[in-house]
């Protein structure tokens, strides 16, 4: 058992002692670090962290764990949120507790100990073990001394795991990291290399929307029909041709419209879209002198029945980092988003979007339904990474924001920002 400071060593092994589970917690400088070497040799071990895990560290845990078909029972006593990690198939918790349960219930000679039967249990206990996933062929969960919880095999053998709660939760954790798997990264056919080379390359930067459009067009993501104007007149003439109403949005790399919003507008003439030109830039110069003003992009204007954030960067041990959340108002305020590693499976990504609070305003409708919102979405996300992946060495990120989700079920990318690194300016160097 491996943690990060003294007070967590004693009560992993205060916990482990209440149930007679022999452990030797150690206390080390790098605990992630330790963890992963640990594994990685052969050697079962447990996590117990007070500071958390960055991603990458889970990645690289998660793999070691694989590659010994071991399981690492963890616990972030911080306010880190544990989705990421289940996802990475780490059976993640926030007390020292349960974790001991989990480490309790992996030794069990058991398969699934999660699903052992909860009828012998009082009421209150099967509501927080949930018994609608019980087996008996996996043993049964019984009372015993001092309101414990123990798993009794078939042969009889009682083996005890911790209090109730500690239990219910060391059981949901196991059930979230169950089944975790890494499918390869998409690859999308026919990408002209060249084409997105040439908008990426260059110095450590964030590209304006329309370019980070055209470097996200060869992937085939969803974009609106959009044209990018430099003049009143040429955005009322395109106004006029996309038709009406539409959309006109400044176009700019320092002025994002995620944090000025009112750097757009509806118009519904061609003399409209003039003036809406004139206010837009005139505004955003009054805004920020120094800001680089393109002019205005003209699109199509489409209702959106849900507006999500998408934010990707790549990581050093391979998969890419996604975060994900509502881009509304009231989403952003309440910090209603989640992560995970991507590239994943169908099945996975859909537990991703459930953990979302407002994941009904995805997910709603028929069985059906769902599983078309979910494709749809899925499929614009393995593109986006796609997209990361293969430019992995040239950006640090990709942010879509909106990426909105339209009335009939169609997706939309509003906004883009691509944030290119510094590999050009070390290949400079280098020469």
């Amino acid at each position: 058992m491996v943690c990060d400071c003294p007070e967590l060593a004693v009560d992993v092994a205060r916990d482990a002692e209440r149930i007679g589970l022999s452990v030797e917690a150690i206390v080390a400088d790098k605990p992630a670090e330790t963890a992963i070497v640990t594994v990685s040799a052969g050697e079962p071990t447990a996590l117990a962290l007070e500071r958390g895990i960055t991603a990458d560290q889970g990645v690289q845990l998660a793999e070691a764990m694989r590659a010994r078909e071991a399981t690492v029972p963890l616990a972030i006593m911080g306010p880190q949120p544990l989705g990421l990690l289940h996802d990475l198939g780490l059976p993640a918790v926030h007390e020292t507790g349960p974790m001991v349960a989990i480490a309790g219930l992996l030794e069990l000679p058991t398969e699934h100990p999660w699903a052992a039967t909860t009828k012998e249990l009082p009421s209150a206990d099967r509501i927080r073990l949930g018994d609608s996933v019980s087996h008996p062929a996996e043993g049964r969960f019984v009372r015993i001394d001092d309101g414990l919880i123990a798993h009794v095999n078939h042969a009889g053998a009682s083996c005890p795991i911790g209090t109730p709660r500690d239990v219910a939760a060391a059981l949901r954790a196991l059930r979230a990291s169950h089944g975790a798997s890494r499918p390869k990264v998409p690859v999308v056919q026919g990408v002209e290399a060249d084409a997105v080379l040439d908008t990426i390359l260059g110095p450590k930067r964030a590209l304006s929307d329309p370019a980070s459009k055209a470097a996200l067009g060869p992937y085939d993501v969803p974009l609106p029909l959009e044209e990018l104007c430099a003049t009143p007149s040429r955005a009322a003439s395109e106004a006029s041709r996309i038709g009406f109403p539409a959309r006109v949005a400044l176009a700019s790399p320092d002025l994002r419209l995620w944090d000025h919003p009112d750097l757009s507008a509806e118009v519904f003439s061609a003399a409209q879209a003039r003036e809406a030109y004139r206010q837009i830039l005139a505004l955003a110069k009054s805004r920020s002198k120094n800001a680089r003003l393109l002019g205005v992009t003209v699109s199509e204007s489409t209702m959106a029945r849900t507006l999500l954030r998408v934010r990707m960067e790549p990581l050093p041990s391979g998969p890419v980092l996604a975060e994900i959340g509502f881009a509304d108002p009231h989403g952003r305020a309440s910090g209603d988003n989640t992560q995970t590693v991507l590239p994943a499976t169908a099945r996975a990504l859909e537990r991703v979007l459930l953990r979302l609070r407002g994941s009904s305003l995805l997910l709603e409708g028929s069985a059906q339904e769902r599983k078309q919102a979910v494709s749809a979405i899925g499929d614009v996300l393995m593109r986006l990474a796609a997209f990361v992946h293969q430019w992995r060495d040239q950006i640090e990120a990709v942010e879509v924001n909106p990426l909105a989700i339209l009335v009939g079920g169609e997706l939309e990318v509003r906004q883009a920002c691509v944030t290119v690194g510094d590999a050009f300016s070390r290949s400079l160097h280098a020469g």
